[in-house]
């Protein structure tokens, strides 16, 4: 199947187009009429010949009978071509020829009007794995593989807000600001701080220099794109604040709300807001479920789940606890009182026959529970079974007396957690902080999966602003990373002498699965 794709062609009274489509070898031609404005899925029955042998491009035909190519010719077969891309891109810091580099240009500018929906995900994709792939990197040399693709790719040329534009857009601004970074030594792992606002931190006067005349000075940043305003936004957020960015931000999204989405790791451009939105929040209404905890515990584990997600990492959770019993694990189910009845009643069946089969001569698991009933307001249901484990933090704070750890369910540990506490109980909050590229954008700058909140005044009041930061965007539906922006306002919202750690810096092994997609589905 071959997709033309000229929405991001203006309708013209008087010009129209026409797809050409050319066998090499038998030179047999077919033409066909295609609409500004939309796209034309052709089968490859409909070819000339094998995809392998055909060329196609569309031409922009005047009045006047004249004609101009609008496309460059591209062998049909080679938009599958993204694949080598991807391939080629895992490692973009090994060097890398200029011929090596244009072959492989040519095969994502094929995608600036053919290409469907599938292979255009696996080229979105590149970019979130590159940005991953810098982040283990230290140097980009000139003559790398990345450095060569952007050094010949003309940014300033490319005015379309297609995906191959928004791509290599985002591919320049990486290797430009990785570059800032590595100079400045920020792309190294941030150690222990106390900060009252997330610049305080990470980003110095001379990195604020450099950064601003990046965005003054930066063809990529600078660009009308998609990606440009939303990475524009994000450095604007670290120097000039929410104001800044979230004008980037709302432009990107009124006319880019698509891409913003398939580019999914800046999702929380949608749930980024301004102080005087933010409202309060109301408690939520819990039933607990004989939440009775040993006196000696000073801390409480707290995990939210949707039961069918609990289900899937329940038995794994509840190994790792009959290692460690001295651990207090509560659990907040989104479910009506008679559904988390019936799981509760399942769950410590299981706690009690893992333990049994184990012949462990410790205490069982210590389990607590808790739930509430989806909110009818809520715009996407898996963001909020994610958040209410931070909407209830303070309930659970003043049921047990404890301060508050806060994990993914799908993480568990690789060693003990249990004396974790000692390091932990030095501060109010103790939260992942980001490093390099990652500490800009206000979604990804904290992590939300491993967060502690202490019952000390400053760290309720950590609790209470994100709280109240995650209640003003509920009924958003695109709210992916609407905790982690939560995390950045309640950093930022902060009490002066308020202690926040960074859990990066404590060591504290926990992790994930990379077989969770296998033990969700």
């Amino acid at each position: 199947m071959l997709t033309v794709d000229l929405t991001r062609v203006a309708p013209s009274l008087h010009n129209r187009y026409v797809l050409r489509l050319r066998d090499r070898i038998s030179k047999e031609s077919r033409s066909l009429k295609v609409i500004a404005g939309n796209q034309l899925e052709i089968s490859n029955d409909a070819l000339p010949g094998p995809a392998n042998q055909t060329v196609a491009w569309v031409d922009e035909i005047y009045p006047d009978g004249e004609s101009k190519p609008l496309t460059p010719r591209v062998r049909v077969d080679a938009l599958k071509h993204v694949a080598q891309l991807e391939r080629w891109l895992r490692q973009p810091a090994q060097a890398a020829t200029h011929a090596e580099a244009a072959k492989m240009l040519e095969t994502l500018t094929t995608w600036e009007y053919f290409g469907d929906s599938e292979w255009q995900s696996r080229l979105v994709r590149i970019v979130n794995d590159v940005l991953r792939r810098l982040q283990r990197i230290h140097r980009i040399p000139s003559n790398s593989r990345l450095a060569l693709l952007c050094e010949l790719y003309p940014v300033q040329a490319a005015h379309s807000d297609s995906v191959p534009g928004n791509v290599m857009v985002s591919l320049t601004v990486m290797k430009e600001l990785h570059a800032v970074l590595e100079r400045h030594g920020a792309s190294t792992q941030r150690e222990i701080f106390h900060v009252t606002s997330p610049s305080d931190g990470p980003v110095s006067d001379s990195l604020r220099a450099d950064l601003r005349d990046l965005l003054e000075t930066s063809l990529a940043f600078n660009h009308p794109g998609t990606s440009s305003r939303i990475l524009r936004g994000q450095v604007l957020s670290v120097l000039e604040g929410r104001t800044a960015a979230l004008r980037e931000f709302r432009a990107a999204l009124s006319s880019g709300q698509q891409l913003v989405k398939s580019f999914y790791l800046d999702m929380g451009s949608f749930t980024y807001g301004l102080p005087e939105t933010i409202a309060g929040a109301k408690n939520v209404p819990i039933s607990w479920h004989g939440a009775e905890i040993p006196e000696a515990t000073t801390g409480t584990i707290l995990y939210s789940a949707n039961i069918e997600f609990l289900r899937r990492y329940m038995a794994r959770i509840l190994f790792y606890a009959c290692a460690e019993p001295e651990l207090h694990l509560h659990f907040h189910l989104v479910a009506s009182d008679a559904e988390a009845r019936a799981f509760i009643r399942e769950a410590e069946d299981l706690s009690r026959t893992i333990h049994g089969f184990s012949h462990r001569t410790s205490m069982p698991p210590s389990l607590s529970w808790s739930s509430s009933q989806l909110p009818p307001e809520v715009g996407n249901p898996i963001t909020y079974f994610a958040c209410a484990r931070y909407l209830v933090a303070g309930q659970v704070m003043d049921k047990f007396g404890t301060d508050v750890w806060v994990q993914d369910v799908d993480l568990y540990p690789t060693s003990p957690i249990s004396q974790a506490g000692t390091a932990l109980s030095g501060f109010d909050v103790v939260l992942a902080a980001s490093s390099g590229i990652n500490m800009l954008a206000p979604w990804r700058r904290y992590i939300a999966n491993s967060v502690y909140i202490s019952r000390s005044e400053k760290g309720r009041a950590f609790a209470t602003n994100a709280a109240q930061y995650i209640s003003a965007f509920l009924d958003e539906p695109d709210s992916w990373m609407l905790d982690q922006n939560a995390l950045d306002w309640a950093v930022e919202k902060a009490p002066a002498g308020t202690s926040i750690g960074n859990m990066r810096a404590l060591d504290i092994q926990l992790t994930q699965s990379a077989m969770n997609g296998s033990i969700e589905s």
